[in-house]
């Protein structure tokens, strides 16, 4: 049974007044569910907001902050007892924590009113100016030296950031054609930011803004917080991005600052998209007081034209996730080794459920890359040295220690910032893009999953082909996401895109934007669709020569369609020509390396920049690994007669020079090295239309048939969805 008491006399409790709209309608007992359509019938003139502040700063609260529906307040127990005349209890109740920990959280309660959490001011002299008293309810976040800005070497392995989760949302491709979120704000609400070497590294836009209540700019207790922005950076690394810290209730400890307030002053920094990891655990069909506050807060920043994303939770039904308007974001895991290498299928640890609350509304809308049960270990995180997700993950055995800076987790806490930094991308290329438009082009243009359950504390439900419960739409593509909004055109294609009533999974809802967004590339590339067939018939007549040259023994072909070309990038410009300079060392038809002798500086450079770049990076690893791994005891060199001979003292010198120089460069680059054998290392992890590739580049690309069924795996390929 839930146990009550009196508040402690020095425990400062926030609440959200809500102060009575000219029209007379209530927010707080109202039976309309409210969103972006209808909650500015909620706004209360200015005048008596103001008014209302005034009243309650002489009535001893301090004021935080106000806006159109509710003003955020904090007083002591004693204070709220007298301004409104009730008595107030703490009643701890089950919820559940950060990392699906089931536990008891604390809520303050007045004793004299009904529904829980609601201060009744309808006896007292405030009910002229108040529809009533929404006290705050505890969230929780879906998940000393200074430490590394590498990440230390562990057992296992996990994804990385930034390279892995770009690649495993093919977010890559869209930074290859200079779309990195330039120009666009986002903010995230969370437990703080701190300045990681990792973050220095990458030299990104990031500022730290306190909510009320909050303190300490430079700390983040939790970790959580900078943690999960890490998955942000990763895919938008050049938003400007901005941490407004709350100190919510952090694994039962911290401040319990007033969520709502928190949220509406990352509204008022009128940015472009909004990204929280956080939430409760909502199973009933009612909103307590402050969720109804806290919903039209979220309707508010929709109505003004902010993307909202948030965490479809891990085990909870995740609230505001179950907002109709919100991209809700749940979780698909991609193996990253193993028998099941490269296979994707739902995540066992992010919920999955029909909102009790919004009839039919279905969480999550689409997915990001997420781990399993039983703690979501999965992505190799930045956080703030010996902070709480430092010491938990340490103790979970993730292979860091508890005050390295680095931690293994995942959860849906790092799916929303992930899809938040594709909205971002999207917004980039599409200004006017609005939060409706956004989640359809998410939906229409994911990856569909069809393997494996969520998690089993809400429905457990299983992938299957086409849109379901377990992953909504599937897991989401970076760089479709882009092109559909490039090509969008301003028709009426999304106007009631956010409505409930579109939420069910329906093959002709999922359709619908898609046949609108699509665009030929006739526009860009005019000469290419007058030569496509030559072009087509080239390409396969060398993939042919190719076939016999490296005895593939495979009957294969090239299919290509005029949305398989997009325009050259300067990353992929360098790459061919220093894969160019790499070929010389290559026999062309072994594709051996055996003329040692004629290796020079420039080809290890040229394999040097190919692992920088993430381009060719086997043929380049491939060549440093056999210069270490030839001997000079006794070499042979070919010459121009067919005859071979011994080196030179001069050459095995100068031999010497190139292998200490790729010796150093394989140090240099172990980060890029180890992202080969791992999600990091595929060209491209995402399928367009009917292609499967593979580790590997162009060499090891191969038709499938059936999108939703799996290509036949050659003895060679290492990845294959």
């Amino acid at each position: 049974m839930p146990q009550s008491n009196r508040p402690e006399a020095s425990q400062l409790i926030y609440a959200q007044v809500v102060v009575r709209p000219d029209n007379g309608d209530s927010l707080l007992s109202s039976s309309v569910l409210i969103d972006s359509k209808n909650v500015s019938q909620f706004h209360a003139a200015s005048d008596r907001v103001e008014l209302v502040v005034r009243k309650l700063k002489e009535a001893g609260f301090e004021v935080l902050s106000s806006g159109k529906i509710a003003i955020t307040i904090a007083g002591l127990p004693e204070v709220f007892e007298r301004v409104f005349q009730t008595t107030l209890e703490t009643v701890e109740r089950p919820v559940i924590k950060e990392l699906g920990q089931n536990a008891l959280g604390t809520f303050f309660n007045a004793i004299d009113s009904k529904p829980f959490g609601e201060i009744d001011v309808s006896h007292t002299s405030w009910h002229q100016f108040l529809d009533g008293v929404a006290i705050n309810e505890p969230v929780y976040y879906f998940e000393s030296r200074l430490p590394s800005p590498i990440p230390p070497s562990v057992p296992k392995q996990y994804l990385s950031v930034p390279e892995g989760v770009a690649r495993g949302l093919n977010a890559h491709l869209a930074h290859q054609q200079g779309i990195t979120g330039k120009g666009i704000h986002v903010v995230m609400v969370d437990s703080g930011w701190y300045r990681h070497s990792h973050f220095t590294k990458y030299n990104y836009d990031v500022n730290v803004h306190l909510a009320n209540g909050s303190s300490d700019r430079d700390v983040d207790l939790s970790g959580h917080g900078t943690g999960e922005s890490a998955n942000l950076l990763a895919i938008a690394p050049d938003i400007k991005l901005t941490m407004v810290k709350a100190d919510v209730a952090i694994c039962g400890k911290g401040k319990n600052v007033n969520s709502v307030g928190a949220l509406r002053e990352a509204i008022a920094l009128k940015p472009d998209i909004i990204s929280c990891s956080w939430g409760s655990d909502e199973r009933t069909s009612e909103l307590s007081p402050y969720n109804r506050v806290l919903a039209a807060t979220v309707a508010e920043a929709i109505h003004q034209g902010i993307i909202v994303v948030f965490s479809a939770g891990n085990g909870q039904y995740g609230f505001p996730a179950q907002h109709p308007e919100v991209i809700a974001v749940g979780g698909a895991y991609l193996h990253l080794n193993g028998s099941l290498q490269g296979k994707i299928e739902a995540s066992s640890y992010a919920s999955s459920f029909i909102s009790p609350i919004y009839g039919d509304r279905q969480v999550p809308d689409v997915c990001g890359l997420v781990g399993n049960l039983p703690y979501g270990s999965y992505i190799m995180l930045p956080v703030s040295p010996n902070s709480l997700v430092d010491q938990q993950l340490a103790v979970r055995d993730d292979g860091t220690e508890a005050i390295d800076g680095w931690a293994a987790f995942s959860g849906t806490s790092a799916a929303a910032p992930q899809l938040a930094g594709i909205c971002a991308l999207m917004k980039q290329v599409n200004p006017n893009l609005s939060p409706a438009q956004a989640r359809q082009i998410l939906r229409d243009t994911a990856h569909d999953v069809v393997d494996g359950s969520s998690n089993p504390a809400t429905s457990g439900a299983s992938a299957r082909a086409g849109p379901d419960l377990a992953t909504g739409h599937g897991l989401a593509d970076a760089y479709k996401a882009v092109n559909a909004a490039k090509s969008l055109t301003h028709d009426k294609c999304c106007n009631n895109c956010a409505s409930p009533s579109s939420q069910n999974f329906s093959i002709t809802s999922q359709n619908s934007l898609s046949k609108k967004v699509s665009k030929p590339m006739t526009s860009e590339f005019p000469k290419l669709k007058k030569n496509l067939e030559q072009v087509q018939w080239k390409l396969n007549e060398k993939l042919s020569e190719l076939i016999t040259e490296l005895s593939l023994e495979e009957d294969i072909e090239l299919i290509l369609s005029e949305s398989n070309f997009v325009s050259l990038s300067p990353i992929n410009r360098s790459a061919n020509v220093l894969r160019g300079i790499l070929d010389e060392c290559f026999d062309k038809k072994s594709r051996k390396i055996t003329r040692f002798h004629e290796i020079d500086e420039e080809h290890i450079y040229a394999a040097q920049g190919l692992l920088k770049l993430g381009k060719y990076s086997e043929s380049a690893l491939d060549l440093l690994i056999a210069i270490l791994g030839f001997s000079l005891k006794d070499p042979k060199k070919e010459v121009a007669s067919g005859a071979t001979i011994s080196w030179t003292d001069d050459e095995k010198k100068s031999f010497k020079t190139i292998r200490k120089l790729a010796s150093d460069i394989l140090s240099e680059c172990r980060i890029e090295i180890n992202n080969i054998n791992s999600i990091n290392g595929q060209s491209s992890i995402m399928m367009q239309e009917n292609t499967c590739t593979y580790l590997g580049g162009s060499r090891d690309c191969y038709t499938w048939g059936n999108p939703t069924e799996n290509c036949t795996k050659p003895p060679n390929a290492r990845w294959c969805m």
